[in-house]
């Protein structure tokens, strides 16, 4: 066993025994939305159930080129749409003309705050308002406020919140390609409305001559991983995973090895032990396949170096429907991983490779989750609840669905979890 795969084994086996287990399954499963409702109609897709209530859901329809952000409230039955108010446009905005209409009613990129405030649960999204300008706002779930964080002429995107729910990271193209900001407290600006964005309070992580894009914290608030485009070697990629260390002053640390495509769209395991990343020829591909890196650090917990699982090609999974801007799906554990897979005999099943079995078993088989969908696409998960939400597609309608898994697949805090304990599948 060579010394990567120690490594492997000592993280993947502290909670968890080297066996096959039980397989996981889909004890229920339910379509919470549907585009069959009038007011959904279009298509319904980047579902995300909420860290701090399970019973809060968002999702995106989008008709024609009108894409809108949706909450539902699974145990009241309300739901409603996202709507920024308008406010009036500073001297910053831009394209009044219709020529210049590119982002016209845009609004999408949601992320829940892992924490609630006072109270409150928080997110933050990425609206085109009237001034045509992609920009990154706060919102509270029952408030009518929509705070505007950014309000630049170039587009701003892709917010991700701190563990701890007080930063938030963005990129930003004010700079010409596409940098990485931060707020060090967002908090102070939760229930106003500027006027102006704050951009004393903003700071500029990445200088890149090229593209950095696609934040992620880790679970811990250490590090900040996100997707930097690279000069490039005749063998490299032209992007490529990247990690920040806010302990180690802000120091930079770029992932290379032999695999000759893109890596994006870096996603952690909720334990903080991998990255999962999107193996790509273009960072538009419809059909990618998914890699795993490793952090591996000294007894002090100094980062040393970030390497692949295994050898020269680190393909996890093959042939997969990317995961929006979020990246591969963690399950619960963080042993593993569950992905749409784009397979028309099995007509697009969900399916989850074991980590653990699949690097030392040689006869493992990827398990299969069935579901009442033809078509799967955007799968999510949650750290502490066997929980997975995709959107689904049958003929022409278009579902949001809620599936509840058991099996050894699934490592949670509380083992005694019943499908009982979730209203949103009764």
């Amino acid at each position: 066993m060579d010394i990567k795969k120690v490594i492997l084994f000592s993280l993947l086996t502290i909670s968890m025994p080297l066996m096959a287990g039980e397989p996981t399954r889909a004890v229920k499963i339910k379509a919470l939305v549907s585009s069959e409702d009038s007011r959904l109609s279009g298509q319904l897709f980047h579902p995300k159930l909420c860290p701090n209530n399970v019973n809060f859901l968002s999702f995106v329809r989008q008709e024609k080129d009108n894409r809108q952000l949706w909450f539902y409230d699974l145990l009241a039955k309300e739901l409603r749409q996202i709507s920024p108010i308008e406010q009036k446009e500073s001297i910053e905005d831009f394209g009044e003309s219709d020529e210049s209409i590119l982002f016209q009613n845009y609004t999408d990129q949601l992320t829940w705050c892992p924490v609630m405030h006072g109270g409150k649960q928080y997110v933050a999204y990425v609206c085109a308002g009237k001034g045509n300008n992609m920009d990154i706002y706060i919102h509270a779930i029952g408030s009518d406020i929509h705070t505007r964080i950014t309000s630049h002429q170039e587009v701003d995107a892709s917010p991700t919140w701190s563990p701890d729910g007080k930063k938030l990271a963005f990129v930003s193209a004010r700079t010409g390609n596409g940098d990485i900001y931060m707020l060090q407290d967002v908090t102070q600006f939760f229930g106003k409305k500027i006027t102006r964005e704050p951009r004393s309070k903003f700071i500029r992580l990445t200088k890149n001559k090229n593209e950095d894009m696609l934040p992620s914290f880790s679970p811990d608030g250490q590090f900040l991983a996100y997707t930097t485009r690279t000069k490039g070697r005749r063998k490299r990629g032209p992007y490529t995973i990247a990690l920040i260390n806010f302990n180690d002053n802000y120091k930079i640390q770029i992932f290379n090895n032999r695999i000759v495509n893109s890596k994006s769209h870096p996603s952690w395991s909720f334990d903080g032990h991998f990255v999962a990343y999107q193996i790509s020829n273009d960072l538009k591909d419809q059909i990618i396949d998914i890699g795993v890196l490793q952090l591996k650090k000294d007894p002090k917990g100094r980062l040393i170096e970030l390497t692949d699982l295994v050898g020269t090609v680190p393909k996890i999974a093959e042939n997969i429907f990317p995961n929006g801007y979020d990246g591969p799906s963690w399950l619960p554990g963080s042993r593993g991983l569950i992905y749409a897979k784009r397979e028309s005999k099995r007509l697009n099943p969900l399916e989850i490779v074991n980590l653990e079995q699949w690097l030392y078993n040689q006869k493992y088989k990827r398990n299969v989750i069935r579901t009442k969908s033809s078509i799967h696409r955007d799968v999510s998960c949650l750290a502490d609840h066997p929980i997975v939400v995709f959107a689904g597609q049958t003929g022409l309608t278009y579902k949001i669905f809620a599936a509840f898994l058991k099996g050894s697949d699934i490592i949670l805090k509380d083992k005694q979890v019943d499908v009982q304990k979730y209203e949103i599948f009764q």
